[in-house]
Parts: structure tokens; C-alpha cells; sequence
């Protein structure tokens, strides 16, 4: 009895996850078959959840294409993205460009394999910096910044740009997030790859929760899928070509680097004048 009891815990504190990089795609036929392709293979390798990458939907760089593409978020494309999670038994996030009263929101959804669309997190800062300008194209999300949990592991969700604005990340480890995952469309340039393996340790060790990453790469967008353990170091990462990797995020592992580094209980806030 004590064995099962034991390998119920065991199957409770830890998920695998699958994490893809993969070139961008300009149809939602294409996206939705490679979502099916690989989320049936990281189901067979053991996976609890996958991710996709940003603008994994279609991507398109103008707002009256963005027009023609994007749906509702109870729209036929993520009906789709329901059925595969169901019949691969996998839990899906991924980039979905989603309308709403004729605006246009950059969004990552989260799938249940069983229950279905549980979850959506619209980007918060949009990309308004080297020489892009995002907000052309979309609307700023405005929160909230929810967390969900997949068998134990508390998660939050956050797009590319947001990396670069700690409180996103401090928002959920408050909550209690043990797994923060951010999908990207890193644009490429002068040391971009530096800064994202750098921003992705730090958000990580900052505070203390594990950073899941799943990025486009090829043509304008440099890759690097990643997994920062609690302590920053980064455990996993793809190379130049797509791929798909795995990391087991592990709530014990969370938990020995919370002892043996704190910080959120040393935290200070009524010193800090932050708005």
C-alpha cells in the first residue's frame, strides 16, 4: 500500500514537459497538423504538457492580414487544438492570435487534455523597441496574471517581450508558481541571444520557480528554447534547427532551493516604492 501511496506523490510533485522550436508557419492547416504531430510524439515520450511558440497560429507581420486569420478564442482553431490535446492525452499552450470585438490580442492558451480551454494570457508589453512597433498590430493585454495547475505544479504564462519586465514574473511567484512558461518570437540581432539566455536565468533565479521556454526559429527569429532550473541555471536548450526537448519540472527540487535561498520570504515590500 505504502508504494502506491509513494508513486502517487511522486507522479503529483513532478510533470515532464515537451518544449518545441520550430520555423514559423503562415497557415492554420499546417500549424494545427504540426501540433498534432508533436504532441503525438512527446505524449508517447512521456510528456504531461507541450509547448508551441508565439504567433504558432499563422504568422503575419500586418494588422489587415492579422484580420483575416485570427479568431475568436472559442473559434474553430482552438476547437482543434481541444481535440488533439484530448486524443493524444496531452496538455497544450500555444500562441494563438485572438479577436475579440475587432481588436487584435497576441495570446497564449492553455489546453487540458480532458477539460478542454482552461486558460489565456494576452501579451501585456507588446514589442515597441528596435525599430518594431508591435502596437501597430495588437492590443496590450491587461492582466489578470491567473495561475493553473497541471497534476501539482502551479503555472503561469507570459510572451516574449513581457521577459524583459521582472514584476510579470514576481506577479505569479507570488501566487505561488512553481513553472512560469513564456512563448517567443525572439527577433534576431546584435547579442539578442546573449540577452535571452541571460534574461531567461535571471527571471528563473529571481524567483525561484523553473522558466519554460518554447521559441520560432529560422528566417528573422534565433531559437534558443530553453529551461531554467530554480537556481538559474539553464538545464536544457535546442541549438540552430528545430526541435523538441524535454525537462521534468520537479515541485521537491523547487522546494530545496527555496530553503536554501529564500528571497521571497526576505522580501521587503513595504520599502519599495514601485509603480
Amino acid at each position: 500500500m505504502n508504494k502506491y501511496i509513494f508513486r502517487f506523490t511522486f507522479i503529483l510533485n513532478m510533470i515532464k514537459i515537451g518544449m518545441t522550436q520550430l520555423k514559423p508557419v503562415y497557415d492554420r492547416e499546417t500549424s494545427l497538423k504540426n501540433i498534432e504531430k508533436y504532441s503525438k510524439i512527446a505524449s508517447q515520450n512521456g510528456a504531461d504538457l507541450i509547448i508551441f511558440p508565439e504567433y504558432y497560429m499563422s504568422y503575419a507581420n500586418n494588422k489587415q492580414e492579422l484580420l483575416k486569420i485570427s479568431e475568436e478564442i472559442d473559434g474553430k482553431y482552438v476547437q482543434s487544438l481541444e481535440k488533439i490535446a484530448k486524443s493524444n492525452s496531452i496538455h497544450i499552450i500555444t500562441g494563438v492570435n485572438e479577436r475579440d470585438q475587432g481588436k487584435i490580442y497576441d495570446t497564449s492558451v492553455y489546453i487540458n487534455s480532458q477539460k478542454g480551454f482552461t486558460a489565456k494570457y494576452r501579451k501585456t508589453h507588446l514589442y515597441d523597441a528596435f525599430g518594431y512597433k508591435e502596437s501597430d498590430i495588437y492590443e496590450h493585454g491587461n492582466g489578470p496574471f491567473d495561475v493553473f495547475t497541471v497534476n501539482d505544479i502551479k503555472i503561469g504564462m507570459m510572451i516574449c517581450y513581457d521577459i524583459r519586465f521582472p514584476e510579470v514574473v514576481r506577479n505569479y511567484s507570488l501566487q505561488g508558481a512553481d513553472l512560469v512558461v513564456i512563448i517567443s518570437a525572439w527577433f534576431a540581432g546584435p547579442i539578442k541571444e546573449e540577452q535571452w539566455l541571460n534574461l531567461v536565468s535571471v527571471r528563473a533565479l529571481e524567483n525561484t520557480v523553473f522558466f519554460a521556454t518554447s521559441n520560432l526559429v529560422g528566417d528573422q527569429f534565433t531559437g534558443i528554447t530553453s529551461m531554467a532550473d530554480p537556481i538559474g541555471i539553464i538545464k536544457n536548450r535546442c541549438a540552430e534547427n528545430e526541435d523538441l526537448i524535454y525537462s521534468v519540472i520537479d515541485k521537491d527540487r523547487l522546494m530545496d532551493v527555496r530553503k536554501t535561498m529564500p528571497v521571497l520570504e526576505q522580501r521587503r515590500p513595504e520599502l519599495y516604492k514601485i509603480r
